[in-house]
This record gives structure tokens, sequence and C-alpha cells, in this order.
């Protein structure tokens, strides 16, 4: 196990839009670029999500189950994919009316690769899905300004 952090990114949006695009299902994982995706809802604050993504030039199956926190953030055993076994806490801080800071802490492991690779794999991993969020945050909060 590795402990991992990134502090400090940055969504150009307030904390109430933030937590609408990520609630919002087929939006969220769209802007993802998800395919082969199944949600499973365990109870009111916790759920499964398994989809098919490219990841280091290859198709690749995640598989993860969340439970969240509102409004400080969402806690992640990852249960399938590079990353399995880790756990992660991706939590959110208001900016001030139109942006949100966005970081993540947790342990990974990657059952494919030794200790010394796996925090540039996650920041791979997160770099992307980061990418994604922002854009599709974006679009969600135009398309609602409208």
């Amino acid at each position: 196990m590795v402990f991992y952090r990134d502090e400090g990114s940055v969504f150009e949006a307030p904390l109430e839009a933030v937590w609408e695009f990520v609630g919002s299902g087929d939006t969220h994982s769209g802007a993802h670029r998800h395919r082969k995706s199944e949600r499973k809802r365990l109870d009111e604050r916790s759920g499964q999500y398994s989809w098919e993504q490219e990841f280091d030039g290859a198709p690749t199956r995640f598989s993860m189950r969340w439970t969240v926190f509102p409004p400080l953030g969402i806690g992640y055993d990852v249960l399938e994919g590079p990353f399995r076994g880790s756990s992660f806490f991706l939590y959110y801080v208001p900016l001030g009316p139109a942006r949100t800071g966005v970081n993540v802490v947790g342990e990974f492991t990657a059952p494919d690769l030794p200790d010394a690779e796996i925090p540039a794999a996650v920041d791979r991993f997160f770099s992307l899905e980061y990418d994604q969020d922002h854009a599709g945050i974006r679009e969600f909060v135009r398309r609602s300004e409208r």
C-alpha cells in the first residue's frame, strides 16, 4: 500500500453544482466516456459503479463501491481494476461563490505494479478523471444557466 494525496485542483463551479453534477448519473458518467457502465444503489448514501474505459492505452474494467458524505466528499473502495484493493476519499472545499477545490487522499495498491510506480499511475488516472469532470461540470453549469 502506498499513501497518496493530491490537493489543490479546482472546479470552476460552486460546491452545490459540483454535487449536483456528481449525482447526475448518466450525465456524469457520459462526461467520462465510460462504456458498459452498471450502477447499483446499496442504500441512501452508498452504491457500486462499474465501467470500462481506456486507461494507459488499453480498455480497462473498473468497479468501485462508494459512500457519499455531503457536503464533504465521497469515500471509495476499489473492487476491480488496476487499483483493486485501494481505498480513497475525494473531498471538496468551497472556494467562494463560483469555485470548488477538489482533493484526494488514500491508500493505493496496484497488484500489477511495483510500489514505486503506483503514485504515477494514480496521477494518470486522476488527471484523466479530473479533466473529464472539469469539462463536464463546465457544460453542466452552462446548460443549467440557460
